[in-house]
């Protein structure tokens, strides 16, 4: 995400914070632990689901998208709408929204800005409502962090799958 501001001991502490998150989410074959969004689901039932095709957010997946925990997804041609966190950003399609968490040990090398387009593949997965405290949201974007306390979901990305500017 851009960096332009700021202090160099926050950036210490972020690069810090980000390292610590990733370390704990990297803890599964696909990069997270169920146990870190506390979640009931099992990993047994994510590994079935995760075995499954992937589908096409939002078009092949019309339900509530705790439906479709654990599956891979794609999506393409995603319009970013807000960016409210660090490694972290609302899209939109079709009338749909989601939360983009990009799982990095480290910063990644992208600057998301709202109103670009993306293309991305993850998996869904579920979290608590205190999930979102976990993540190091923009100072101003407390609104946002509510709003994800309140949707049970989110898709979760490998910094690799994103891409800027592809419809």
């Amino acid at each position: 995400m851009d960096r332009t501001t700021g202090t160099p001991l926050g950036a210490v502490l972020l690069v810090l914070l980000a390292l610590g998150f990733g370390w704990a989410l990297l803890g599964r074959h696909d990069g997270l632990s169920l146990s870190s969004f506390g979640t009931s689901t099992t990993d047994s039932d994510f590994a079935a689901a995760q075995a499954q095709p992937a589908l096409v957010w939002p078009q092949d997946m019309p339900e509530p998208m705790t439906n479709y925990v654990g599956r891979r997804v794609q999506a393409f041609g995603l319009q970013v709408m807000t960016v409210d966190a660090d490694e972290g950003f609302w899209v939109s399609k079709d009338g749909r929204t989601a939360w983009i968490q990009i799982l990095t040990p480290t910063e990644s090398p992208y600057t998301v800005l709202p109103g670009q387009i993306v293309s991305l593949s993850g998996s869904v997965y579920p979290h608590d409502a205190q999930w979102p405290s976990q993540i190091f949201f923009c100072p101003d974007r407390q609104a946002s962090e509510s709003r994800l306390a309140g949707v049970p979901t989110h898709i979760a990305i490998k910094v690799e799958s994103l891409s800027l500017g592809i419809g």
